[in-house]
Formats: structure tokens, sequence, C-alpha cells
């Protein structure tokens, strides 16, 4: 019995231990599965999600802005105004015929649409958003798209009532354009506002209607934009409210960020440079310069967008601070082993603050008032004057200005290299508009790239790109001491800018242009043309880098010819007056020959002259004759003849020259003009 009961207790205790052991493990495990973090699959699935469903989650006016900026025919820079945003969102109304069977059969979703007018009101436009499922529906769709119709075909208008475009319809559709953007196809139609026909296509003028791909470009960029999963707000349903999602432990960043720089070869450069010496300029929305990662290594300079949040409005800081982690984090914790460790972790950071974070209430005067239009270009200013040698600007608009360019200018002729993200509007389609200030001749502008060196879907592709750094997954600072997990290309900027700041370190004469000689000719994940839109030259490679600035800073510059040399020996003078030689000789010779005629007429006429006398006197010998003389005289003893007769011819001779009388030519005119006195 006692045997018996001892064995029924240690069965119960023993039940009851395992019990209590399962029971605990499995409370265990129920709590890690319902509260661990998501993963990098589920985050990259929900942002995708997240973007294919803003047509229903974003407000209308997300989608179809209330004005659209588009450059003119003649250069001019306009707006668009929205008129009307329509109310249905079946793909069948909104599409006309030749669009409908592609619509069915690749799954359209939805469509929505909006019309516009141009700056003018002279022309209308409808602009229309069609969801799908996925990019490749959208794509294949795309593919049956045609904007070369005339009439255009499509996308039916959307004439409003009570406005210029009340009297477009279907007939009126002049030209279209179309782009698709990841699950999205955008597409437009325009015509006359007062609904003229498109009868004929040799009235065709596609120029007019320019403002339509504009519109098309500006939705596609806002339709597709991606988006950051995270938790803590009611669009994302997370099992951990308040956790920030990046790991939470200093250790687990670091390792997890390590790998990241090590793929772009940032470890091995610092065993060359670390940034020390170089200020870096982050013109942004600001840096706290209490992140742990970050104190002590910020000299927080102006903000150019005071004024614009309310009075007493404190900003957060956020994406300021997390590029600035990016380019400068030294660490935390014991020895700095923890936390987010920068590109370049011995650089120090000028925080400009020139634009807001998203949210902040002061964001649609900011962009309304035209005192902060020159915000980012006084930064630039700043951080030049104050010793910046590169300057990261994570940021960018469609519209560049003179005051920007000059800015840029300034900077890059006082040596300091600027780098400028490429922005964050790519779509699938191979063309993104141009984004400022990465798009300006000498400003270095990164794309982002994914872990396997190619185009992350949302960086811009156009030929402003030079070259990409990793965009996707990358870890840095956020105020308050949270970290973030974010992708786009402001990330990928702020990775370069922390390799120039590297190079500057260690070659501080370097310019601007041998910098960024060094970073694209050193990169990996090289195009096989040697660029391409999407990714420029290639990844960053930060240890490469530094081996070609080197080679750089050591090549003598090329000196070229001496400007006082000439590119040959100088020739003898410049024939100003071409002369025919041989029609020189030639009048030369006829010259001496009139002169030979001259000189022998005139020995002739002397010869005669000196003969006429003698014949004269020999005519008198014997009696003069023919002469009204008689010939009564008698010579005398010696023959001679009388002297009175001849010295009367002599004189009647000698009258007719001209020097014996003081005015002969009046003496002449008395016998008649021309007419010498005859002897008589």
């Amino acid at each position: 019995m006692a045997s018996g009961r001892v064995a029924g207790i240690t069965v119960c205790v023993t039940v009851a231990a395992l019990g209590l052991t399962a029971a605990g493990f499995s409370a265990a495990q129920a709590r890690v599965l319902a509260t661990r973090r998501p993963t990098r699959a589920e985050l990259s699935a929900a942002a995708a999600a997240g973007v294919a469903q803003r047509w229903e989650r974003a407000a209308a006016a997300a989608i179809f802005p209330a004005t659209v900026r588009y450059t003119s025919g003649l250069q001019t820079t306009e707006k668009a105004t929205r008129l009307a945003i329509g109310r249905g969102r079946v793909c069948a109304v909104a599409l006309d015929a030749t669009l409908r069977p592609a619509a069915r059969a690749d799954h359209c979703a939805a469509g929505v649409r909006a019309t516009y007018t141009d700056a003018l009101r002279g022309t209308v436009y409808t602009a229309g958003v069609l969801a799908f499922p996925d990019a490749a529906d959208a794509a294949a769709f795309y593919g049956a798209v045609t904007v070369s119709a005339y009439p255009a075909t499509g996308l039916n208008a959307l004439p409003v009532a009570g406005t210029a475009a009340a009297l477009f319809g279907d007939k009126a559709r002049q030209a279209a354009a179309a782009q698709v953007a990841g699950p999205y196809v955008v597409l437009a139609v325009a015509g006359y506002a007062d609904g003229r026909p498109a009868l004929n296509s040799a009235e065709r003028r596609d120029a007019v209607f320019h403002p339509g791909d504009s519109l098309v470009d500006d939705i596609a960029g806002r339709i597709a934009r991606p988006v950051t999963a995270g938790c803590g707000t009611s669009e994302w349903a997370c099992s951990q409210g308040d956790l920030p999602v990046p790991p939470p432990t200093f250790s687990e960043i670091r390792s997890y960020e390590m790998a990241m720089l090590g793929q772009i070869g940032v470890p091995d450069a610092w065993t060359a440079s670390q940034g020390s010496g170089v200020t870096v300029a982050v013109l942004d929305t600001g840096v706290d310069p209490d992140a742990p990662d970050l104190t002590g290594g910020v000299t927080t300079g102006p903000d150019y967008t005071r004024g614009a949040d309310p009075a007493g409005y404190q900003p957060p800081h956020e994406h300021g601070t997390y590029i600035a982690s990016i380019i400068a984090g030294h660490g935390s914790g014991a020895d700095d082993e923890s936390g987010v460790v920068g590109v370049a972790p011995r650089a120090r950071v000028l925080s400009v603050r020139v634009i807001l974070d998203d949210g902040e209430p002061g964001m649609a005067k900011y962009n309304s008032r035209a005192r902060y239009a020159k915000a980012i270009g006084r930064g630039i200013y700043y951080a030049v004057a104050h010793g910046a040698k590169v300057i990261n600007m994570s940021l960018g608009s469609e519209q560049p200005t003179g005051y920007l360019r000059t800015a840029i200018g300034h900077a890059l002729r006082s040596g300091v290299v600027v780098v400028a993200s490429a922005g964050n509007s790519g779509t699938s389609g191979g063309y993104a508009p141009y984004v400022y200030p990465a798009s300006f001749s000498g400003v270095i502008a990164v794309a982002a790239a994914t872990d396997s060196g190619t185009r992350a879907a949302f960086s811009e592709q156009n030929a402003g790109v030079v070259l990409a750094a990793p965009g996707v997954g990358v870890l840095g600072d956020g105020p308050g001491g949270e970290y973030l997990d974010a992708e786009g290309t402001s990330p990928s900027a702020a990775i370069v800018s922390g390799v120039a700041a590297l190079i500057k370190s260690r070659y501080p004469k370097l310019s601007p242009a041998l910098v960024e000689q060094a970073l694209i000719t050193s990169t990996t994940h090289r195009p096989h043309a040697g660029y391409s839109v999407n990714t420029g030259f290639g990844e960053v490679d930060a240890a490469a880098a530094l081996a070609a600035a080197s080679r750089l800073a050591g090549a003598p510059a090329a000196r070229g010819l001496s400007p006082a040399a000439r590119f040959a020996s100088a020739p003898g003078p410049i024939q100003v007056t071409h002369r025919d030689m041989a029609l020189v000789a030639g009048y030369a010779g006829a010259a001496g020959g009139g002169l030979l005629c001259t000189l022998a007429a005139l020995a002739l006429l002397v010869f005669i002259a000196r003969q006429q006398p003698r014949r004269r006197a020999a005519v008198g010998v014997g009696g003069i004759t023919g002469t009204g003389i008689p010939d009564t005289a008698t010579p005398d003893a010696e023959g001679a003849r009388p002297p009175d007769l001849y010295g009367w011819l002599l004189i009647a001779e000698r009258y007719r020259m001209p020097r014996k009388t003081s005015r002969p030519r009046r003496a002449l005119t008395t016998r008649g003009r021309g007419s010498p006195p005859r002897s008589g």
C-alpha cells in the first residue's frame, strides 16, 4: 500500500511539473510570437501594399494636386489648375472601347479621374489613374496603350459644368499621354476648352498640349511614391506599437549596420581615413545634437525655415538627424561600440535647417511663401562661409532656380564637394523627371541601390544620376534616442557624402571634380555599357575610391602648351596687297617701249627742227616765187639774199611762239581760238 501511494504521488508531482513547464514554455512562445518584430520580408510586403492601396487610402487631393507646374513651349513656368475630381472609380466608365478589353484582362481594380486647365484657360486636360493588383498587371495593360492616335483615344474626357472644361468631350480629344508607375497606369487626354472636335490630323498641335505630359509625370510620382512601413500609427497593424522597427539593442544595430558598410568597403577605408578635420554640412530638416551617436559632433547653424511653423512648435528634426548619423555617427555606449557608426565617424556635422519634416504644420506655408524659395541656396552660402568641405542635400524639387544654381557654383568654385539625392519618384517606365539640385552639373547625384547593386524600384532614373549607394534598409539615428530603418535616395546620398569626407580628409587639396572622378572610376556593379540612367557609373566603393583619389592626388597636372607659345613656328609677314607681277612686268615693258618711242620722236623732232631753216633759205636763193614779193631784187656780189627779208620771216616765226608775248592766249584769241598768226 505504501509503495503504491508513493508511486502515485511521484506520478502526480511529475505530471504537475511537466504541465507547469509546458505552460511556461507555451506562454513564453505565445508572447514571443505575439510581440515579435516584423521581418524585413513583412515590412517590404506591407510597404508594397501601402503603395498599391494608396488610391483608396489617400485623400483624392494627394493623388490629383490642386496645381501642377509645367514649362510652356516658350520656356515660361506656369501652373495647370485642377477644376474638379470625378466621383466614379469604375474602370469601364473611365476608359473608352479601345482600352476596356485590356483593362478587364489585366484586372483593373479602379479608374479615377480629374480635369485640369492650363494657365491661359484655353486648353483642358483629363487625367486618370488606373489601379492594378500589381506592377506586372499594370505593365501588361500599359503595353496596350497608344498615345499616337488622332483623335486621341483611351481615357474618356471628364467635362465639368460651369468651368472652362464644360464643353470638353470625347470628340474633342486632341492629344494623349501615358506612363506606368508601379501598380498604376496614369493617362491623360487633352483638348481645346471650346470643345472643337479633332477632325483633321493636319491640324494636330501636340506642342500646345505639352502640359499633359507634365501632368502625367507629377501624378505618377505621387501615386507610386514608396512608403516605409512602421509601427505606432493607425496605418500599420503591428504587434508592438511603440517599439522602433530596427533591432532594439545597440549590439544588434552595430552588427546589422556593419554588414551594409562592409558591402561598400567602408571598414577597409577606415585604415586610411575616418574623416577627421572635415566638416560636412547637412542641409536638411535640422539635426538633434543630443542623439546618442552624434553627441559632441554637431554644430547648429541658422534655421532658414523660421516662421513657417507656428510659434512655440518644436520641430522633430527626424530626417536631418537620420542623415547626419549615416554620414558622421560615432557610435555610443562603452567605447562607442554600440549604436550607429557613420561612414566618416570622425567628421563633424554642420546642421543648417532649410526644409521641413513631413507632417510639420508649417509645410503649406513653407511651400507657398516666396521668402522660403531661397532657403536652400542661403544654406549653401552659409556652409561655404563656415568651413564645410562637403555639402549633403538629401532633398530635391523638379523646379530649378537660378539662385540655387549660382549658390552651387559658388560652392564648387570654393572647393566644396556637393552631393544630392537623385529622388524617389522612379518608375518601371524607364524615365523619371529631373530633380534639383541633383541634376545640376557638378553635383554628385546619387541613386539608391539594392543589396545586389541594382536600382531600387523607387529610385529615379535619368541622365542626372552619377552613381549609386545602398538605399534599402539603411539604419540611422532618429530624434529622442530612436533608431530608424528606412529606404530612399536620401540615405544613399548621405553614404556618398561620408565617402567624400574620407577623401577630403586624406587629400584636402583634391578639387570637387577630382573627388567625383575618384568616386566614379572606382565603382562596383558597373553597368555593362559603363553608364546607365539607373545607377550611373555603378555603386560606390569607399576603399577603392580612396585608392583612386591617391592616384589622382599624386599625378601631376597636365602642363599643356605654354600660353606664350605658338602652335607652330611663325611664318613670314602676311601678304596684304596681292599684285599680278606678270601684268606689272607687261606694263613696265610697255612703259619702256613707250619711253623709247618718245625719245626717238624727240630726236627726230630736233633733227627736223635743225634742218628746216636750211631748206627755207635754199628756196629763197634765186628769187622767191609765190609769195607776193616781186622777183626784182638782185643778189649782191656774194649772191646773198637781202637781210631784211630773212629777218622778217624770222620775226614772223618768233611771233608765233607764246614766250614772246605777255598774254599769249588773249593775243591768240583775237585772231581766232587756236589759229596762230600766219606769215604774210
